[in-house]
């Protein structure tokens, strides 16, 4: 049994679950459950350096303190349709967001996730769980190599659209004005006043649901 699935075990055995799916996970008061879109995406727009929640179908939850949200993690399926695939398994879930808040409490984030991610697998069955680290904010994955997960290469670099203020835009942000507005993207990213960025690229960490 893996250090995750110990933890969570020890924890259920110490403390009651609550209704609603909710767990107490420790004697400071802090417990998880599941959150709905709009607060996830408040606390992801507050807190996360992205200040975005993505679009699709998320699963969130929330950590809190009595009854303060602390931190916010949101699982959904990323935007690569071939994931599955590429990492040989019928279906993959993606950590597309977690952050919490300021200051930093005494509760671990790897924590957090080893705890959410069974709570989602009784939400939505899944093979594996895929997150990624972004070298040009400072992230390398420590978070989620201390959930168990194992570093899976890393992506490869994506063209991506800056505005004068310096806020990121994804590189269909352009592509999406161009068709609603019949020009071309080029003029797109003119008209937006967009450039082009090239960044680096991101760790990939993977955790199988079987160890492998």
């Amino acid at each position: 049994m893996s250090k995750c699935a110990d933890s969570l075990v020890a924890e259920q055995m110490s403390f009651q679950i609550e209704g609603g799916g909710s767990i107490p996970t420790s004697a400071l008061q802090f417990y998880i459950k599941t959150i709905d879109n709009q607060t996830a995406e408040k606390w992801i727009i507050k807190w996360h350096y992205s200040h975005r929640i993505p679009t699709g179908k998320n699963l969130s939850y929330g950590l809190f303190t009595a009854d303060k949200l602390y931190a916010c993690i949101v699982y959904g399926i990323g935007v690569n349709p071939y994931e599955a695939s590429f990492l040989k398994v019928q279906s993959v879930v993606e950590i597309k967001r977690m952050c919490r808040s300021e200051p930093r409490l005494a509760y671990p984030l790897s924590r957090f996730i080893a705890i959410s991610s069974k709570m989602l697998q009784k939400e939505y069955p899944y093979d594996c769980i895929v997150a990624f680290a972004d070298p040009e904010y400072g992230h390398e994955g420590t978070v989620y190599k201390a959930s168990g997960f194992h570093l899976h290469g890393m992506t490869n670099s994506e063209w991506h659209l800056v505005e004068r203020d310096g806020t990121v835009r994804h590189r269909r942000f352009a592509f999406r004005y161009a068709r609603r507005n019949n020009v071309t993207v080029k003029e797109a990213r003119d008209l937006l006043n967009l450039e082009r960025i090239q960044t680096q690229p991101k760790y990939r960490w993977v955790r199988y649901l079987n160890g492998r």
